[in-house]
């Protein structure tokens, strides 16, 4: 199964258009995670030897997409508050909170990636990197809290 990718926005294209391709991205690869968790269940569902790995794969490659997707979805945040904050004075309260904001996003988007990293891990059987992956995503996810939490210096 193949998932189709946007192209590369060219130089001078609005945030708007950067924002649209990330979510339908993200939509893209959440439609893929569906379509991996139906046919696991329809695995399940079936008498065939060797059911039970097979619907656990897909299972798996279910999650790793949901994560992807998720991440696209965070992406797609930052991109939208980066373009909300060119619309205020660079340093004023309200573009610092912004461009926090937007990193915060960024960090979360990490963080799912960083998720969909140690299913995979696990999947081989690398338990150690699967560790790492995750202590990793919840770096991530703290620096993101800790950005939308700590108020920012004016």
């Amino acid at each position: 199964m193949t998932t189709e990718v946007a192209p590369i926005a060219a130089a001078g294209t609005s945030a708007v258009s950067r924002t649209r391709r990330l979510r339908d991205n993200a939509d893209r690869v959440w439609s893929v995670a569906a379509g991996h968790r139906t046919l696991a269940e329809e695995i399940e569902a079936s008498d065939e030897p060797e059911s039970f790995q097979r619907a656990k794969s897909q299972r798996l490659l279910g999650e790793v997409a949901a994560h992807q997707g998720f991440a696209y979805h965070e992406l797609a945040n930052a991109a939208e508050t980066r373009a909300a904050a060119r619309e205020h004075v660079r340093e004023s309260p309200q573009w610092r909170l912004l461009i926090d904001r937007s990193f915060a996003a960024i960090r979360r988007a990490e963080a799912h990636h960083e998720r969909a990293a140690a299913y995979t891990a696990r999947t081989v059987g690398d338990e150690a990197a699967a560790r790492r992956h995750e202590i990793a995503a919840r770096e991530a996810d703290s620096r993101a809290m800790s950005l939308v939490m700590e108020p920012t210096p004016a």
